[in-house]
């Protein structure tokens, strides 16, 4: 028979084993709230905010291939081409509208859901801790290089998902020593680098670890082989095709040469400053997880793998635009997240640090109106792209020299943008004897609507008396012949 003081503890203990339930039911319930709130936001500042001028150009490039012009050779891209061949069914679905402009945003959404995905099972995969993934989601999906460049149409996005995959059968390897695994990692890595040469940046660090641990006799000589077999098997289809077609010597110049000359435009600081600033908390999260990482050993292939991706950008580029650390973003965040897993014993003190870290990324999404509500900018640009094809045929060219109003007309040289800032004709002719007059151009080709970016005398006999100030947009011009 049980004592009245025994029964009691009984109770008591009961009680605290409901209360624990509760909580660790509350908890997650908590997180994954904020967590879908966050994505309700990205959504509408997805759908409301102004086009980057390198989303306008990939629409357009898919829209060449789409008409049948060849990449490279027809007219003129930087990037690698798998993404711009993806985004072609967008194209041929939606036509010459700007519909196909919020169509591709559409996509890119659905990109941004699925790097999130694979960052929560890389988390899961790393530290084998659920809140540990959720904190990750939470951290990584308001971090202001994710959430501003994920859900533009670049390729830099399907770059990062594949790039991720990679990381994460590499690991899931690691953990079972499954040769499937290891297979799936190398052909990811490679589908990667046909989105974006800047994979580059993960490539080396994969090469790295690998060759670390065949030399610690971690990891099988024959099983290293076999990555960088399956990783050239997965790309030597794309450069026979190249060299087949006679392309690949201007493959390399424009993919390659090119670039490596493109100027200095802006100092390194004046991008990476401003990004630490706005995700203080979650860098200073991310550097004290890696610390106690490193100096605990655990998992310290991951921690390295972090910093390279932080660091080889900053090494390698001359320009640190925003989108070259989307890939760095997820590994950065599963980091923090432990951070505050390990580092926070309460649950109300890991809320605390948690709303900290997201408040400032948050008000900066924002910035634009409640859920970026205003949308003037984009609409803007979308005027401006509706008024040209109003005024213009199917068939007929446009000189836009940047990436303003002519996504879905014909241009009327092989350089269509990119002919001022960032400066990739110039670029192009220091490297080349390639030979470029705007004037005999325009006289040539007849375009119906040209801007005056690049041209410096509108009373040229090729200009004058043929076009007019369009009377809605002061910097197009009209043919009036």
């Amino acid at each position: 028979m049980l004592i009245p003081g025994a029964e009691g503890r009984k109770i008591a203990v009961y009680e605290t084993s409901v209360k624990n339930k509760f909580r660790d039911t509350v908890w997650p319930a908590l997180l994954w709230a904020l967590f879908a709130c966050i994505l309700v936001s990205i959504f509408f500042y997805s759908i409301n905010r102004f086009f980057d001028r390198d989303e306008l150009e990939h629409i357009h490039t898919a829209w060449k291939i789409a008409r049948g012009q060849e990449i490279y050779v027809d007219f003129f891209q930087h990037h690698h081409p798998f993404f711009d061949y993806m985004i072609t069914p967008v194209i041929n679905t939606y036509g010459s509208t700007v519909n196909t402009l919020f169509a591709g945003r559409y996509v890119m959404l659905l990109f941004t859901a699925c790097i999130l995905v694979v960052t929560y099972l890389l988390a899961l995969r790393i530290f084998k801790n659920s809140e540990v993934g959720l904190l990750s989601l939470i951290l990584a999906s308001v971090f202001t290089a994710f959430f501003t460049k994920s859900i533009e149409i670049r390729p830099d996005v399907p770059q990062t998902l594949t790039g991720l995959l990679a990381v994460y059968f590499l690991f899931t390897y690691y953990d079972k020593r499954s040769l499937r695994s290891l297979i799936a990692s190398a052909v990811f890595l490679a589908v990667s680098f046909l989105f974006l040469q800047k994979a580059v940046v993960l490539i080396v660090p994969i090469a790295g670890i690998l060759l670390y641990d065949v030399f610690k006799k971690r990891v099988r000589l024959r099983d290293a082989m076999l990555y960088g077999a399956a990783f050239i098997a997965s790309l030597l289809p794309y450069y026979v095709y190249l060299v087949a077609g006679g392309s690949f010597q201007r493959y390399y110049e424009m993919n390659w040469l090119l670039n490596y000359y493109i100027p200095q435009l802006f100092s390194k600081p004046e991008s990476l400053i401003p990004l630490f600033d706005q995700n203080i908390v979650t860098c200073v999260l991310y550097f004290v997880g890696v610390i106690a990482l490193l100096r605990s050993g655990k998992e310290r292939r991951f921690a390295v793998l972090s910093l390279c991706l932080i660091a080889l950008p900053i090494i390698l580029f001359k320009n640190l635009w925003w989108q070259y650390f989307v890939l760095a973003v997820p590994p950065v965040a599963i980091v923090a997240g432990y951070a505050i897993h390990s580092t926070f014993s309460s649950r109300l003190s890991r809320l605390i640090v948690l709303l900290g870290a997201i408040s400032m990324p948050l008000a900066y999404m924002h910035n634009d109106g409640f859920f970026n509500m205003n949308n003037d900018q984009q609409r803007v640009q979308i005027n401006k792209i509706e008024y040209v094809l109003s005024i213009t045929e199917e068939g007929d060219k446009v000189y836009d020299g940047d990436v303003m109003f002519n996504v879905f007309r014909d241009d009327i040289d092989y350089f269509w943008f990119c002919v001022s800032y960032p400066y990739c004709l110039d670029t192009y002719r220091q490297i080349s004897d390639y030979r470029y007059n705007i004037y005999t151009l325009i006289g040539s080709q007849r375009p119906k609507v040209i801007s005056n970016i690049g041209i410096r005398s509108f009373k040229d006999i090729r200009i004058v008396n043929k076009y007019k100030v369009s009377d809605k947009y002061p910097d197009l011009y009209i043919r009036v012949d």
